[in-house]
């Protein structure tokens, strides 16, 4: 095997394999509210329950892909799990089974994409060709072409125009195919362990320097939000401003794909400004425009201002991991960086429900004002406290880099 040429298809696959993530996105209100008569809240459950499941069963993954010392094969297996879960969420007949359903995909899900990640990561690590690899270059593309599948995802939500069960049967017929390609094409590398990680291990690492909580409390906000965004919000472009699935899913893009596009750039620029200054910035600038989201009612003035958005997401995204990075004890940087990956993960999942019940609340107790506006400002206004919470510590952080 060459080990100097890049992993063409392991990187072609993340990208595909996050297309079913956003895709399905669009028509979850007919899916969940008219097809089952499900409320807000049981779509807020919907994506959270995909999310525990990946939290769940992300160590399990590379527990037996260590284990049985293969990937290519789990991730055949995964895909082709999730392809049947797409299938049968569309053709779920009861808010138990569709739940119930959801929570395997998000299983098999993260089975994929983290075992394909750590495929990326062994060929890292195990390639000949020190100037390209070892750098952390390969990951950094990795990450870029996930978010990418991400946001790219959303806009197809359109093939839900006419019949909102297709985006469903379109990611079945994805996961499928990468099933196959996986099981007749992709090989594995040698592979590359890391080191054994531990709350243990992070609870030392968090003693040695507690200003890890600050990356921490930005990715746990930055997620929980993100959470907001794919339920409430989403549901709100489709009842009040009457848009299709596709156009809601132009929508979501126009904050997906400017985050996913910014985030090499700015991971770059990070050096020369300082990753904290692009973490505080960015998120001044996500959280500011996020909370006057709510507040707009013009469909065109929305759509610049969720650009605008995706803007300070691009530029806080990458900048607050390597934040993270940067403020992790040597030796220490793969649990703190899977802590970091772990609260994230905990944001999104609470993220919609706290949504979904906060606009309850907002409904039945303020029933002449503007409740989404109330709950926009809200999760907005998130972002800028936990800036204007850090700020004071930016001196101190300065002279201890």
């Amino acid at each position: 095997m060459n080990k100097t040429k890049p992993p063409y298809l392991t990187l072609a696959l993340i990208f595909f394999s996050m297309l079913p993530v956003t895709m399905i996105v669009p028509v979850f209100k007919d899916i969940i509210k008219d097809k089952l008569g499900g409320d807000n809240l049981m779509v807020s459950f919907f994506m959270s329950y995909a999310m525990l499941g990946s939290f769940l069963f992300s160590p399990v993954a590379g527990y037996f892909s260590d284990k049985f010392k293969n990937r290519s094969l789990f991730i055949s297996i995964f895909s082709f799990i999730d392809a049947i879960c797409f299938f049968l969420l569309a053709n779920s007949e009861s808010m138990f089974s569709l739940q119930l359903i959801r929570f395997v995909e998000g299983a098999s899900h993260i089975f994929v994409i983290g075992l394909l990640l750590a495929l990326t990561s062994d060929r890292e690590n195990d390639s000949e060709n020190k100037t390209f690899y070892k750098k952390g270059i390969l990951l950094g593309i990795a990450g870029m072409l996930l978010s990418l599948g991400v946001g790219v995802g959303s806009p197809l939500g359109i093939l839900g125009k006419k019949n909102p069960l297709l985006p469903f049967y379109v990611a079945s017929g994805l996961m499928m195919t990468i099933s196959f390609v996986s099981f007749f094409f992709l090989k594995d590398y040698e592979f590359y362990f890391h080191e054994k990680i531990n709350f243990t291990k992070w609870k030392e690492a968090f003693k040695k320097n507690k200003f890890i909580l600050i990356p921490y409390s930005y990715n746990f906000i930055d997620r929980f939000t993100v959470g907001f965004f794919v339920t409430s919000f989403n549901l709100r472009l489709r009842e009040h401003y009457s848009l299709s699935a596709g156009e809601v899913g132009l929508y979501l893009s126009a904050v997906l794909i400017p985050m996913s596009l910014l985030s090499y750039p700015f991971a770059v620029l990070s050096k020369k400004l300082g990753s904290f200054n692009l973490m505080m910035s960015g998120s001044l600038i996500y959280g500011i425009s996020l909370a006057i989201s709510g507040g707009i009612e013009s469909k065109q003035i929305l759509l610049l201002v969720l650009i605008l958005t995706g803007l300070g997401a691009g530029v806080m995204f990458v900048p607050s991991m390597i934040f993270c990075s940067e403020l992790a004890p040597k030796g220490f940087n793969a649990s703190v960086i899977s802590g970091f990956t772990g609260v994230g993960s905990i944001g999104f999942m609470f993220g919609p429900i706290v949504a979904a019940l906060l606009e309850i609340y907002f409904k039945a107790n303020f029933p002449e004002q503007n409740y989404f506006f109330m709950l926009s400002i809200f999760f907005g206004s998130l972002e800028i406290l936990v800036v204007l919470a850090t700020f004071p510590f930016y001196k101190k952080i300065k002279e201890n880099s």
